[in-house]
């Protein structure tokens, strides 16, 4: 990054007011392709005032890294909700709150200091409590608790860390520091820029109770199955693909500003990652209902993210935190092309529970494609982000063999990868047999056009993995992706083939 800005924070502050503007005002325009290359165009601004802000000096590498992540798998959910929403009978309003929900989450991500991070965080969290109650008028299925919960768990304790994270920056480092900056100074100071106050063991549950509930780890995690399953798609994809990150994007800003006992807190994070990821996808595995599956799949999922968190806090390195990325980004491609994949499968059948949901390939085949890669990503299946973070891990934990550490990392990831095989077997039924369809002409224009949404997001976990260019020589991983690439897409046509013709 370069030591003098290049722009002003105001003119990149009215680069991102005039993206804002573009995207919510493409909401009130009738023509569908203006419609589309207006958000288009907003969040490839946006994405580009991102990249500004780091050039700048304003954000650092986790930011963007995190915001560009979230802005690949915003584009195609923003554009499916425009179909999405009428062919429900949603409120029209509800591509707007998705387009208003998604520049709030990047906008946390991108937030250099706490104050803009609890203000724009705050506000996505009412957005998303929003987006749960409107799913559960709209819902069959779902629970009428679920908004409750999510108000009660996911933002009650998210506001008690960030109160706790305020106090430990503005009172307990000011003093430490013997500084006479004010409380708005420090809240707008970058938080590299902050440096790290002494913390009290005693406040390490709080100010990490609200990222650990948001990434839905237990035993904060009951409230994320009901909420997720009963929101609408798209709203589904950004809160458990894109939302629940911010529990390990949290947890890493809390480690740039506390200076805790890192070992007792590291450790307590592994086991509750590992816990997780057990539980989270032998949950998954019995549910009959799809988008619960894909729900308590979340859990295990993010505890593979926090369990590699874990050990990062532990030893550091440049590999493990690559490894942790990559597993955050993997996670946030595959579950969002799932959330959307199920969404149009229940719209154009009617139905949503496994043990009934058939022959796909036949009715929704870019959809099926798009699912099959996001299969192969979540069980880790080469060259996809989820194969790339769990080798990482693994060549991580062989460094520290035979640490108490590195057997949590072990058995964390052989977990995760044979529970998201689980999953991924009873996942992939639905598209094999003959379809059953309640919906009469499920296969209109309309609908294809939603598929093609779910395709291209489902190609994140074939770019992602390009994300080790940031960070490690590339060389070895670079050949091996390339090798892997042809082989995968060759295997993912050969399943298709197969499913057509049963």
């Amino acid at each position: 990054m370069s030591a003098e800005p290049i722009y002003s924070i105001y003119f990149l502050s009215f680069s991102y007011i005039i993206a804002l503007s573009i995207i919510l005002t493409s909401n009130k325009v009738s023509n569908e392709l203006a419609k589309v290359s207006m958000k288009i165009i907003g969040y490839v601004l946006l994405l580009i005032t991102s990249l500004a802000l780091f050039i700048n000096n304003y954000i650092d590498d986790v930011s963007l890294v995190f915001s560009t992540i979230s802005l690949f798998v915003i584009v195609p959910v923003s554009i499916y909700s425009i179909r999405y929403t009428s062919l429900n009978r949603y409120p029209g309003s509800l591509p707007f709150t998705i387009d208003l929900f998604s520049i709030l989450l990047v906008t946390a991500f991108i937030s250099p200091n706490i104050l803009f991070f609890a203000i724009s965080w705050t506000l996505a969290e009412l957005i998303g409590f929003y987006l749960v109650s409107l799913g559960e008028e709209h819902s069959i299925e779902g629970s009428i608790r679920a908004s409750k919960r999510f108000l009660l768990m996911s933002v009650a304790t998210f506001e008690l860390t960030l109160f706790t994270m305020i106090y430990v920056s503005v009172f307990m480092l000011v003093s430490a520091l013997a500084t006479h900056l004010n409380v708005l100074d420090v809240l707008l100071k970058p938080y590299w820029l902050l440096g790290v106050a002494k913390t009290p063991l005693y406040l390490a549950p709080l100010l990490l109770i609200g990222f650990i509930a948001k990434a839905a780890q237990v035993p904060l995690h009951f409230w994320l199955p009901d909420a997720h399953s009963v929101a609408p798609a798209p709203a589904s994809a950004l809160l458990s693909g894109v939302m629940t990150a911010m529990g390990i994007y949290g947890i890493l800003r809390v480690s740039m500003i506390a200076s805790i006992n890192y070992s007792v807190v590291a450790y307590t994070i592994m086991i509750i990652g590992l816990i997780s990821i057990i539980y989270g996808g032998l949950q998954s595995y019995v549910q009959r209902d799809g988008k619960r599956l894909l729900a308590y799949s979340t859990i295990a999922g993010n505890g593979f993210s926090t369990a590699i968190l874990g050990y990062y806090l532990l030893q550091g390195g440049v590999d493990v935190f690559t490894a942790l990325i990559l597993s955050v980004a993997a996670h946030t491609g595959y579950k969002a092309t799932f959330f959307l994949d199920i969404g149009l499968a229940e719209q154009v059948t009617g139905l949503r529970f496994i043990h009934r949901l058939r022959g796909l390939v036949k009715i929704l085949p870019y959809s099926a494609l798009a699912g099959y890669l996001a299969l192969f990503s979540m069980m880790g299946i080469p060259p996809t982000a989820g194969f790339i973070s769990k080798l990482l891990a693994v060549l991580s934990a062989i460094t520290d063999f035979p640490s108490i550490s590195c057997m949590i990392l072990i058995l964390s990831i052989v977990s995760a990868i044979v529970t998201s095989i689980l999953i991924g077997l009873r996942y992939v039924r639905i598209y094999y047999g003959e379809p059953i369809v309640l919906y009469s002409n499920p296969t209109t224009e309309r609908v294809r056009a939603m598929e093609y949404c779910v395709l291209a997001l489902s190609s994140s976990s074939l770019i992602f993995p390009l994300l080790i260019l940031l960070y490690l020589e590339p060389m070895i991983y670079m050949i091996l992706y390339l090798v892997s690439v042809l082989p995968l897409l060759v295997l993912i046509y050969s399943l298709y083939i197969m499913a057509k013709r049963k």
